[in-house]
Parts: C-alpha cells; sequence; structure tokens
C-alpha cells in the first residue's frame, strides 16, 4: 500500500470514528432531553412551572392573557352576528307586513 492510499484510508477511517462518536453524543442529547420533558410532563403544574423557572410563568401569563382577548372577541363577533340576524329578520317580517298590508288595501 502506498503513503498516500494509507493516509486516505486513515482519513476515512478517523472521519467515520467521528461520525459514529458525533451521532452518540447526539443520541445522548436527545435522550437527555426526552428524559427531561417526560420529567416535567410527570411533574403537578405548580412544580412544572417552578423547575421552568419565572418565563415559564410569564409565558403562561401570555397564553392565559390571549385566551380571554381571543374569548372577548368570539363573544363580540357572535353579539354582532346575532343581531344583524335578528335586524335581517325584522326588516324581512317588517317587509311582509308591509306588503301584506298593500294586497290587502
Amino acid at each position: 500500500m502506498t503513503e498516500g492510499a494509507g493516509q486516505h484510508l486513515y482519513d476515512a477511517i478517523s472521519a467515520q470514528k467521528h461520525q459514529v462518536v458525533d451521532s452518540f453524543a447526539d443520541q445522548r442529547e436527545q435522550l437527555r432531553k426526552a428524559v427531561a420533558d417526560q420529567r416535567l410532563a410527570a411533574m403537578p403544574e405548580e412544580m412544572r412551572r417552578a423547575a421552568l423557572g419565572p418565563s415559564a410563568q410569564v409565558s403562561r401569563e401570555i397564553v392565559d392573557a390571549l385566551r380571554a382577548i381571543i374569548a372577548q372577541e368570539v363573544t363580540r363577533q357572535l353579539d354582532l352576528a346575532i343581531c344583524a340576524m335578528l335586524a335581517r329578520a325584522a326588516e324581512t317580517e317588517e317587509g311582509a307586513a308591509l306588503s301584506a298590508e298593500a294586497t290587502h288595501s
């Protein structure tokens, strides 16, 4: 085997070794994250918030505030839709009553 071919083989094996080691490191990190996520999921809500720190509390407050805003907007839109439907129904009834009155006169 020539020196160039030996170096090429060494480089190829070295690259494979680094790929395997990196792959193990990635898998280890993924397992660590999965275990941490499972541990958090198993905790009661108060403990989970404490474990996640102040940012989790702020995030939770933001989500709650957004839910309240969305609920208010949905309620407002429903009220507007109901009022519009009632107004159309009243106009239709009024128009039908005028029409009936005009034909009977």
